[in-house]
């Protein structure tokens, strides 16, 4: 039932959406940065249909982005290890639930001021969702540590490269203040949100704990029984995994044909290096028995090397996603990277672009950019999405999950995912509806000109309306923006603009029904919209005044 007054509220946004395009007249900004204004142009009935396939061509990348992460996790939810480590981290968080909600804000907000897109984030959700879920913690604190703390950092982004261009701006515009805006923000969201006092029963509590050690005890019997009836040399498996292990020797010594055969193959990737590394640590410090010998995969390494691929995964992920040519002046080492890589031949055949792919380069000459494997740090939710395939398809080989477990894991995360990736995808349809027919631009041009050049409370009205009708910050970008600064037409104040824009379109995401991000979590977390707008409405109230102060006094002082 509460699905269904999601549904209700979105199909609402539609409709009114559409009866706004039967009465209001199409704008657009013409080459010479004026507003033009033509009669209605109303897309029909039989328009909103047709524009729905648009939606679904344009905008399927959440879609695919969201059951990507639904194979990943339904991959890892059959393998032992990883059951433990989640069961692990919610029994160091007992009684410290607090602790938890707010690192998870401050993580959450802190990647999202430096990405280029908050949505990739959610590649991280389902992990937090299940340990915090484990520790009883509501699911609307879940959602607001995640999700609100995630829009916080957007609010505060120090890079777009869509706002920045259009306006010009430079990497250290307002850097200050928004560093400024975010710690505030933050903590006002952590006083608002985070649990003062987790409520529950001791009996319940014990016995959850309980549950969990008698968890950790099978996964460890099991392992710890699976990998005794084979030693090795503790001497020479060290040095073989330090001088060898990249190309898997010591697995092969080991026995375990499979291993090996997969660190040959990946050895060009310089992860099986890293892991040998760590192995070599952990193998140093493991008790021999009286012939030298240690088991060939001990409980211990083998949670060690989880741990370790854990760690490398979070920083591949967050490195891929953090535009570092961007923020780091005159670095172009990832660029120089993908053209060294396009150019890596034997004789006239291309290794890497013919069975890798052809990563992303400029032409010096043209200017033209060629390839589908884009710089690192520019991965956009289509790029994150392949990767995450690939590494489910790795995963399932290194693991000892059988292939039917593997089809049933898999074929279950994406009926479970597949309703709230549709969802996400239809309520896009509102933008189609706006953008194709320029009502958007129409009513903001309203806005906007109902007083004479700058005006905070014009400009503000503008970006929260607009921001409902155009819910992604690109097309809200491209279109409204656009026509903000052509009217305002004072690039002294494109700072100021700015920084209204793009705090105020990510503080009307936490609460707008055309935000994609705010559908995918209410509907994951199976939250009533009127229920969330009690829940955090303190907190919108508060991040607004706060955004608003900080404008009036940039602005005071341009």
């Amino acid at each position: 039932m509460k699905k269904y007054n999601l549904f209700k509220i979105l199909a609402i946004t539609i409709v009114v959406g559409f009866i706004l395009t039967l009465f209001i007249p199409s704008s657009y900004l013409d080459y010479t940065g004026k507003v033009v204004t033509n009669n209605v142009n109303s897309v029909g009935i039989v328009g909103v249909l047709s524009n729905l396939s648009i939606s679904i061509s344009y905008f399927n990348g959440i879609a695919i982005f969201l059951v990507a992460v639904a194979c990943l996790y339904g991959l890892m939810s059959k393998i032992d290890l990883y059951n433990r480590f989640v069961s692990n981290t919610a029994t160091k968080f007992k009684g410290k639930e607090r602790l938890l909600v707010i690192l998870t804000i401050i993580v959450f907000g802190v990647l999202a001021c430096l990405v280029n897109d908050p949505l990739i984030l959610i590649v991280f959700v389902p992990f937090i969702y299940q340990v915090m879920k484990a520790l009883d913690i509501d699911k609307k604190i879940i959602l607001s540590s995640i999700l609100v703390a995630g829009l916080i950092g957007a609010m505060c982004g120090i890079y777009n490269k869509t706002l920045f261009t259009l306006l010009k701006l430079e990497l250290n515009t307002l850097l200050l203040v928004k560093m400024i805006v975010l710690v505030l923000s933050l903590a006002l969201l952590i006083f608002f949100t985070a649990p003062k006092k987790q409520s529950k029963e001791v009996a319940k509590k014990a016995a959850k704990k309980a549950k969990v050690k008698e968890e950790i005890k099978r996964v460890a019997t099991k392992v710890a029984r699976r990998n005794k009836d084979v030693k090795v040399n503790k001497v020479v498996y060290a040095i073989l995994t330090l001088l060898f292990g990249t190309i898997g020797i010591n697995k092969f010594y080991a026995r375990d044909i499979k291993a090996g055969i997969l660190r040959i193959l990946f050895c060009w990737t310089l992860i099986p290096t890293i892991l040998s590394l760590v192995e070599f640590v952990a193998v140093l410090t493991e008790k021999q028995d009286k012939n030298g010998q240690i088991p060939a995969n001990s409980d211990r390494r083998s949670c060690v090397l989880f741990g370790a691929c854990v760690v490398l995964f979070v920083l591949f992920t967050i490195g891929a996603i953090i535009p570092w040519e961007a923020l780091i002046n005159k670095f172009d080492a990832f660029s120089d990277f993908n053209t060294w890589l396009g150019k890596l031949a034997i004789g006239k055949y291309k290794v890497f672009n013919n069975i890798i792919g052809a990563p992303a380069a400029v032409d010096a000459t043209t200017g033209s950019s060629t390839g589908t494997i884009q710089v690192f740090g520019t991965w956009a939710l289509a790029d994150v999405a392949t990767y995450l395939f690939l590494l489910v398809g790795i995963i399932g080989l290194c693991s000892k999950v059988k292939f039917n477990e593997f089809i049933a894991a898999e074929t279950n995360a994406i009926k479970k995912i597949l309703p709230v990736a549709l969802t996400a995808m239809f309520i896009s349809i509102v933008l189609v509806l706006m953008v194709t027919s320029g009502v958007n631009i129409t009513i903001c041009h309203a806005i906007i000109k109902l007083t004479k050049g700058f005006n905070l409370a014009t400009l503000s009205l503008g970006t929260i309306v607009g921001s409902i009708i155009v819910g992604d910050f690109y097309y809200f970008t491209s279109t409204i923006v656009s026509v903000f600064s052509t009217v305002i037409n004072n690039t002294d104040l494109n700072g100021v603009i700015g920084l209204v824009t793009q705090s105020l379109h990510y503080l009307t995401m936490m609460i707008a029904p055309t935000s994609v991000g705010l559908v995918i979590g209410l509907y994951y977390f199976n939250i009533p919209f009127g229920k969330w707008i009690k829940y955090i409405w303190k907190v919108l109230l508060g991040l607004f005044v706060i955004s608003i102060v900080s404008a009036i006094i940039v602005f005071a002082l341009v």
